[in-house]
Formats: C-alpha cells, sequence, structure tokens
C-alpha cells in the first residue's frame, strides 16, 4: 500500500508545476548532461528526441517535432526535449540511454524513462496525440459489458474493474494501481456490479483472487498480469518487441478460433517462468501475418502453426499438440537457445543424436476442444481439398523468393535427412519477423554507420 500512496504523492506534485509559457523560437528545450535530469523531472511527460544533424531522418523530423511542441503549447503538463548525439557534452545521455539509432524517441514519466519509446507516424498532430493520451486519466469508464469488449480488443489486455460505485472501499486502490502501472496495461472499470478484478485478454482471463482493498496484493497480481510471459505482436509493437533482440517462439493462430492460444499461454505460464528474459513468447494473428506462414510452407488453413524465430532462421516446431509434452517443448526451445537448430542446419550431417521432435502423437490425447473448435465429423469435399492443395503449391513456391527474388532464400529450404526417410525435426527457414526491426528506411542505424 505503501507503493501506491507513494505514487499518489508524485502525481500530485507533478500536477502542481507551475508550466512556463513555450516561445514560438524555444518550442523545443535543447538538453545535454548537465540540464537532463533536471528538465524530464520538471514535468510529468516529457518526450527527448535524440538525433544527429548527419542523419537525413533526424533533419525530416526537427521541423515536425517543433510543430508538435507548438500544438501541446503550456496547457499541458508535457514538453518536448531534444539531445545532439555528437554533442560532446551529450555523451553520457547517449551513453544511459542506449541510443542505437536516429531519430530515437524516448519517453519519460516523472523523470522515470519508460520502456516504450515513440514509434508512431511523424507527424505533429500524431506526436501531440501521442503525448495527450499519455497524460489521459488512468481509467476508463465502461457503461457496458460491449464496452469492455472492444477496449480489449484494442488493447490486447486490460485490467477490468467492476464496482458498485466510485465511492466503493475497493475504487481508490484500483485508481492507485492504475497510476502506478498505467505504461504497462490498460484499465477500465463499470460501475454497478458486485466488486471484482479481472485481467481480460482476446483469448483468455485471469480473476483477481485477493482482498481488493489490499494495495500490496493488487499490485502483485496485476505486475504478474501486466507483464506477462505472452504477447501479442502486432505491425504496430512490431518494431519494438523485435529490437528487444531476444529470439521468438511464436505462435500464429486462427483469429476466429483462440483456443490454441489458451492452450499456449497457459502452458508457457504454467512451466517457463524461467526463460523471461531470455526468449519472447509470442502470439501473431496467422490472417494478418502471411508472409511468415509461406515461409514456413503453411497457409492459414495450418493454422495454428508454433515456430522459433532467432531473427536468421525460422524452425518449424511441426506438431503444435506436441506442447503438452513439456519435455519435449523445452527441448525445443533449449535448442535454440543454444543454437544447436542452426548448428545442425548448416551440418546436417552431424544429427547423431535420435530425434526428439519425431511427428508421433497416436498415443497423446489433446484437453478437450470447445464445441465450436472442430465441427465433429466434418470431412473436406473434393473441391475443398483441391483447394487447398493448389494455396499450399502457391505458399510454398512463393517461400524462396519472397524475400529478395534473387535465390538467396534457397538454403533455407529444410536440410534433406540421410538416407531418404523423412526429417522429423524442425524445419529450417530464413527469418521473416527479423524484418520488423527498426528500417533503414526510417532510421540510420548506428552498427551500419560504423562498418562503412
Amino acid at each position: 500500500m505503501k507503493a501506491l500512496a507513494a505514487v499518489a504523492v508524485a502525481v500530485l506534485v507533478a500536477v502542481a508545476v507551475v508550466s512556463r509559457p513555450v516561445a514560438a523560437d524555444k518550442a523545443v528545450t535543447n538538453l545535454n548532461d548537465k540540464n537532463f535530469n533536471e528538465f524530464v523531472n520538471e514535468y510529468e511527460v516529457v518526450l527527448v528526441n535524440f538525433y544527429a544533424n548527419w542523419c537525413r531522418f533526424s533533419q525530416m523530423l526537427k521541423p515536425i517535432y517543433e510543430q508538435a511542441a507548438l500544438l501541446l503549447g503550456d496547457s499541458v503538463n508535457a514538453r518536448l526535449g531534444s539531445v545532439d548525439c555528437e554533442s560532446p557534452d551529450a555523451q553520457q545521455q547517449k551513453t544511459l540511454n542506449a541510443i542505437s539509432k536516429y531519430p530515437t524517441i524516448k519517453v519519460y514519466r516523472n523523470g522515470r524513462p519508460l520502456r516504450q519509446e515513440y514509434r508512431g507516424q511523424r507527424s505533429a498532430v500524431a506526436i501531440e496525440k501521442f503525448v495527450r493520451e499519455l497524460l489521459a486519466p488512468p481509467v476508463t469508464q465502461a457503461t457496458s459489458e460491449d464496452d469492455i469488449k472492444k477496449f480489449v480488443e484494442k488493447h490486447h489486455k486490460a485490467v477490468v474493474g467492476y464496482f458498485p460505485a466510485k465511492d466503493a472501499a475497493s475504487y481508490p486502490s484500483f485508481e492507485q494501481l492504475a497510476q502506478l502501472l498505467r505504461d504497462d496495461c490498460h484499465f477500465i472499470a463499470k460501475l454497478g456490479e458486485q466488486p471484482r478484478l479481472v485481467m481480460k485478454t482476446k483469448a483468455d482471463e485471469h480473476a483477481f483472487e485477493g482482498d481488493m482493498t489490499d494495495g500490496d496484493q493488487l499490485l502483485q497480481w496485476a505486475k504478474d498480469e501486466c507483464t506477462p510471459l505472452v504477447r501479442e505482436i502486432t505491425f504496430q509493437n512490431g518494431e519494438e518487441l523485435t529490437e528487444e533482440g531476444l529470439p521468438f517462439i511464436i505462435l500464429f493462430y486462427d483469429p476466429n478460433n483462440m483456443h490454441a492460444v489458451q492452450q499456449f499461454s497457459r502452458v508457457v505460464r504454467a512451466h517457463f517462468e524461467e526463460y523471461r528474459g531470455r526468449i519472447n513468447f509470442i502470439t501473431a494473428d496467422g490472417h494478418k501475418f502471411t508472409h511468415p506462414l509461406q515461409h514456413l510452407g503453411k497457409t492459414k488453413k495450418d493454422l495454428p502453426v508454433l515456430a522459433a524465430d532467432t531473427f536468421r532462421h525460422m524452425y518449424l516446431f511441426k506438431n503444435f499438440k506436441r506442447i503438452h509434452q513439456v519435455e519435449v517443448f523445452k527441448k525445443f526451445i533449449d535448442d535454440v537457445l543454444t543454437g544447436r537448430l542452426h548448428y545442425e542446419l548448416h551440418n546436417p550431417s552431424q544429427k547423431t543424436t535420435p530425434d526428439p521432435y519425431a511427428d508421433k502423437y497416436d498415443d497423446y490425447a489433446d484437453e478437450e476442444e470447445p464445441g465450436n473448435y472442430l465441427a465433429a465429423g466434418k470431412k473436406e469435399t473434393i473441391k475443398e481439398k483441391v483447394a487447398e492443395a493448389e494455396e499450399l503449391k502457391r505458399a510454398r513456391r512463393a517461400a524462396p523468393t519472397a524475400a529478395g527474388g534473387d535465390g538467396g532464400e534457397r538454403e533455407a529450404a529444410a536440410e534433406p535427412e540421410e538416407g531418404g526417410d523423412e526429417d522429423h525435426r524442425p524445419v529450417a527457414v530464413k527469418s521473416v519477423m527479423g524484418r520488423l526491426r527498426p528500417s533503414d528506411n526510417r532510421y540510420s542505424i548506428l552498427k551500419h554507420r560504423d562498418e562503412l
């Protein structure tokens, strides 16, 4: 409870800051090692653009960034600053903020750097909107379950609080929790209900079972739920997730059938906490991320599809249902992390150990499927089978050249098994998800410049 109370005090202090007028010629404050900390601590929200004058993207952003600062003006408790990373007076902040590309727009709340950067559209209106959203109340009010459903679909996950009224004993703790974790989660409340707290995702929900007036219990539960092991990748957050640099264990799922996501999430939550910070467990809408599926020789009809992506290669885990055999799934992950799969890809003659991924599943029964998961007894027609076969052929033909068309992807095909028998080991192809990383078409990547 002390942590929640401390946050409340910090918010009051931030709101009490007397804003200085913003002059047109000084809308963006130039920062360096001497004034940086004082500036970011003075306002509730601060955006800082780390740039270099030689970077063309930095030059393009500069007038846009200035205009965004003017749009915000002095009516909000937020400011925009900039750091010239080529200046000798800014090298400490460049290092502390781990700047690896220009421009990089970092976000600070009450002096604390957030994990998220601004990666949105580079327009003055978009930047202004982003800042104002950061300043909005941390709890959204819902009037119906439909409001909550739309909120969860928009943000992929949300902490939902149900209360009889705002004067309920547990509501203040919920508001303080939302203020504390507003940059890690989204919070929505519905009044006129019996008090309860639920973390909802598109596929699942987890209820809080403790004392809703106990701030410490609430905080621990919410931290665990708001920083889950399994996260959803989208085209909006793909750059952020790939820049973390951790390999992906990625489930491509059918958005019309979330049962596979539930299974994947429950297995990971139950058995793979030890891998936090070593690998990213990811879910992806297989109807949107069709390109990676094509590289794996799969189509939407093959969903769910599970694979590992090291940003050099993707390795197909051939039988999704085997995730319930935890020792097999763990072996697959360990082989990704140790580089064993990469070694065997380039040294097929060294595959001397028994294949732990043999596609044998006759002796294992999956958990019972919900009624709408499979139409019991339904068989494909000849026409449907032909159409599926043709779609798979097209995907496989496209896979070798989808990344560049120069034939260089052909090495990504699965290695043949010696002796002509079918190889049940993971199939390796070139990484596609790695292309979501910061692009040369949007940033000046420092390591590329160092290689010149």
